[in-house]
Parts: structure tokens; sequence; C-alpha cells
């Protein structure tokens, strides 16, 4: 199945979910003869249902218009993390989440408004589903030629993991991966530069001597 077709399968599986649920409940409402109370309960669970599907719609639209040819640029992701969990860590001491960030200076290749887009869309996840008392821990850190992300401890599956893969990946990030218990996403440090492959029909261009030298 080619990327696009599995976007809308996965669209449509996504959208089914609420919308069945909704009309189960509607129909449920009518066969019985509800008082007031009963009706205004009925009610809440069918603006549940709608509030959950509006948020499905706007994460899958969020996703379909996302450009896969972002451009990449030095990025202070030190400065970067730091501005993404001041912002959050009200939120996570509202609900009592510990909200703890250790990054190194980092300059790295990346699409800063993707990345830091990806950062609150993953934290603000982490958040709704931690339990009060817990951390959550945040880090940048070099390795080799590369910069090391982790955010611990991790996204559980859904839409919003879905499109916080989508937003490293278009963001730069490479090597993503989401489990339970850990976030890990590379990002490549600022000496390393793309080397386009020299196709066959270009090496008569090249001197010989340097023509020998590609593989």
């Amino acid at each position: 199945m080619n990327p696009q077709r599995e976007f809308m399968s996965e669209t449509f599986h996504t959208l089914a979910q609420p919308i069945t649920a909704l009309r189960a409940t509607v129909e449920l409402g009518l066969r019985k003869n509800l008082s007031e109370h009963a009706s205004h309960l009925v009610l809440e669970d069918c603006l549940g249902l709608i509030d959950r599907l509006m948020q499905d719609l706007a994460l899958l639209r969020e996703i379909a218009s996302l450009d896969e040819q972002s451009p990449l640029q030095l990025c202070d992701g030190q400065g970067l993390l730091e501005g993404c969990v001041e912002e959050l860590a009200p939120v996570a001491e509202d609900r009592g989440i510990a909200l703890h960030l250790n990054a190194e200076r980092s300059l790295m290749r990346c699409n800063a408004a993707l990345l830091q887009r990806a950062i609150f869309v993953l934290l603000d996840e982490m958040i709704a589903g931690a339990a009060g008392g817990s951390q959550i821990l945040v880090s940048l850190h070099p390795r080799k030629d590369e910069f090391l992300l982790e955010m611990i401890p991790g996204t559980p599956p859904g839409q919003r993991q879905k499109l916080g893969h989508k937003l490293m990946r278009f963001a730069g990030g490479s090597g993503i991966h989401f489990d339970s218990g850990c976030t890990s996403v590379t990002f490549r440090n600022s000496t390393y530069s793309y080397v386009p492959a020299i196709h066959s029909s270009d090496q008569r261009l090249l001197t010989p001597g340097v023509a020998t030298n590609i593989s």
C-alpha cells in the first residue's frame, strides 16, 4: 500500500470509532423514555465524543499538511528545549508532575519550528497520561557525529504519537524510536553536510583522477 492510501485508510479507521460510538449513544437515548437528568447525561456523552472527533480531525489535518521538503538550518537545540520545557512546566506542575531538562549545548541541523511543535505535542501527551507525583525527563546529548534527544517515559500509541513521529522526521530527525519507556531521536551536528551521490552519467564531467575515486 502506498503512503497516501495507507494514510487515508488510517484516517477512515480513526474517524469511524468516535462516529460509531456517537451514533450508538444517540440511538440508545432515543430508545428510552429518559428523565431530564438522564437526557442531560446522554447529551454530555455525545458532546465528549464530538470533542474527541474534532481533536482527531485537527491532528489528521496537521499530519496531512506537513511538508516533507521542509528546509533544515543550524539550530540551538539546548535553547529550543529550554523554551519548550519552560512553557509547559506550569502545566505539568498543576498536575503534580515534575518536568526536568538535562541538555548540553547542541548546534544541530533541523527545522526548528517543526522540532518545537513535535516537542510540544509529545510532552503534552506525556503530561496528560502521567500520574501525579511522577517525573518526565527531557535530555539532549552529543553522540559521535550526532545529538541524541530522549524523552522519558515516552508516549503511548495513538494519533499524537503518529504526528510526533512525522514532525520529528520532517524536522530532520532520524533513528526515531517510540516505546512506553522512552522516545529517542537523533539529529546531525552542525559539521554534517549532505554530499549527493554522483551518477555514472555525470562522471564524464569529472577529471579522470577524481572519477576513479567514485565507488
